[in-house]
């Protein structure tokens, strides 16, 4: 429990430091001195700022809202996500301007998780309902997760980057209604090709 403690502390002079200079600008000695650690304990706790920076977004807007995840409550879990990034407004944008490909990665990663087991509920979904979704095998599945993650997160960083204009439930209804035409015209092309055989 102290560990945590101690990387909360580090996680918020990281926050603070980024509403007073630019994330590219910030050295792991100043985060270490605001939080009142020494630079060994820091690097106990994180390799480097970037490492830091990724738990920030893990702990503070990913998992929190990532409870409890189905097919069909993925886009209330995408809008938590974004009215979190929306409440740390200044430090999300700061960083995203600063180290976009390091935050992008780490939605990528994250994201292409989500939709390969949201793809499984799919698929699960499918069977229980005496549908037959056209099987695909997993290097298949994982392109199909990689490319509505591209998506998802390039919309993300792009939200962040314009600051944050459009309310993040406006942004994740959009994002549901573009899956479930895709997933209509996936059943549609399923339909079709039973029908010819």
């Amino acid at each position: 429990m102290e560990s945590l403690s101690t990387k909360r502390l580090i996680a918020q002079s990281l926050k603070e430091l980024s509403e007073e200079k630019p994330f590219d600008k910030i050295s792991v000695g100043e985060i270490a001195a605001r939080s009142n650690v020494n630079r060994q304990t820091f690097y106990y706790h994180f390799q480097d700022k970037y490492d830091l920076l990724k738990w920030i977004y893990k702990e503070d807007y990913f998992f929190p809202n990532m409870q409890n995840l189905n097919f069909d409550n993925w886009d209330q879990c995408l809008r938590g996500i974004l009215e979190s990034v929306r409440a740390d407004r200044r430090f999300c944008v700061n960083t995203i301007r600063h180290t976009e490909q390091e935050v992008t990665e780490l939605f990528l990663a994250d994201t292409v998780h989500i939709f390969d087991v949201a793809l499984d509920l799919l698929k699960n979904q499918s069977a229980e309902k005496e549908k037959t979704l056209r099987r695909v095998d997993p290097e298949e599945q994982n392109f199909i997760a990689r490319f509505f993650a591209y998506g998802v997160c390039g919309i993300l960083v792009e939200w962040i980057e314009k600051g944050m204009k459009e309310e993040p439930e406006v942004v994740a209804h959009r994002m549901r209604n573009l899956l479930n035409t895709c997933k209509e015209l996936a059943y549609k092309q399923v339909l079709e090709e039973n029908e010819e055989k």
